[in-house]
């Protein structure tokens, strides 16, 4: 019973704690410490924590020494299964940015091991999550390298799930890391591109109608970024005809039509753009939450102001 109740607790942290995991890295790493230290970590929990701890600790708080020492506090003493194999694999990474090359080697061995006939897919697996770290770590030159080399190998990889969702999830990360940031080189916006373009590949794959339309939003934005409204303007309508024909998502549809407005100004249709402004306004009326709304408020004001 005891473990039962120690198990949803941290169960509970892991669900709670990518709420804050940015805003409040430090505190939600001691927590993950505690956890591990006082409870240990029930192996149907294993690839979560380590998902979590590893981001926290490593992407956030740049302290990939630690991330590492945390994640072999939580494997200590298990073997890796089927269903646990990618703990090890977050490992791999943690180690690596950690620079400890004979931990990596061992955690990669373990994750391969675990995952059987499929060893191939898990092994590509590794390199989009050091991928996605890497440009985490602010590393976008050895970055564009694996995730290159690996987006090339994946191409004549057999069909495998895990390696779908891999690319479209590391795609994501490294195209939103890089529209994110206040510069880029021409290389790096052709890896942003490159990044927008496969992430939604692979999410009409394997992913939901949400991946859809927030992988087309991704390339809206990035192709405005690059000097491309005409693209960006249909990867936005691309994107709002995805959630018209499934469901409600105030917040998504508001930031696509405030896309479409940054197109239709750069493409000089000003009275459009002004419809646009009151379509994102129409869309964001239907937000029930305050912090979205005001994350809505801070996404128009900016979008605004550079039209001025």
């Amino acid at each position: 019973m005891g473990g039962d109740i120690e198990s949803n607790a941290l169960q509970k942290l892991l669900n709670d704690g990518w709420g804050y995991h940015d805003t409040e890295s430090d505190r939600l790493a001691r927590e993950l410490e505690a956890a591990v230290a006082e409870e240990g970590v029930a192996p149907e929990l294993l690839v979560g924590f380590l998902h979590l701890s590893i981001h926290t600790l490593g992407y956030h708080l740049a302290d990939w020494p630690r991330a590492l020492a945390l994640g072999k506090r939580a494997l200590d003493g298990r073997a890796p299964l089927a269903e646990t194999g990618k703990a090890w694999g977050r490992l791999y990474v943690a180690a690596t940015l950690a620079g400890d090359s004979i931990e990596a080697a061992s955690a990669e061995l373990s994750c391969l091991r675990a995952a059987g006939d499929g060893f191939g897919a898990a092994l590509l697996d590794m390199r989009f999550l050091l991928a996605d770290a890497l440009i985490g770590a602010k590393r976008p030159r050895e970055d564009a390298k694996i995730y290159r080399d690996a987006l090339a190998l994946a191409s004549h990889a057999p069909q495998s799930e895990l390696l779908d969702r891999s690319v479209a999830a590391s795609s994501n990360n490294i195209g939103w890391e890089l529209y994110e940031k206040p510069q880029r080189t021409a290389e790096e916006d052709a890896l942003m591109k490159l990044a927008a373009e496969t992430s939604l590949t692979f999410w009409l794959k394997c992913g939901n109608w949400i991946n859809a339309e927030l992988g087309h939003y991704l390339n809206a934005v990035v192709a405005n970024a690059t000097g491309d409204p005409n693209a960006g303007l249909a990867a936005a309508d691309a994107g709002l005809a995805v959630i018209a024909a499934n469901g409600e998502r105030p917040l998504d549809a508001a930031r696509l039509h405030l896309a479409r407005v940054v197109s239709l100004a750069a493409m000089g249709s000003v009275d459009r753009s002004a419809r646009a402004i009151a379509d994102a306004d129409g869309a964001a009326a239907k937000i029930a939450l305050e912090h979205l709304r005001s994350l809505y408020a801070a996404e128009r004001a900016k979008v605004v102001a550079g039209l001025s």
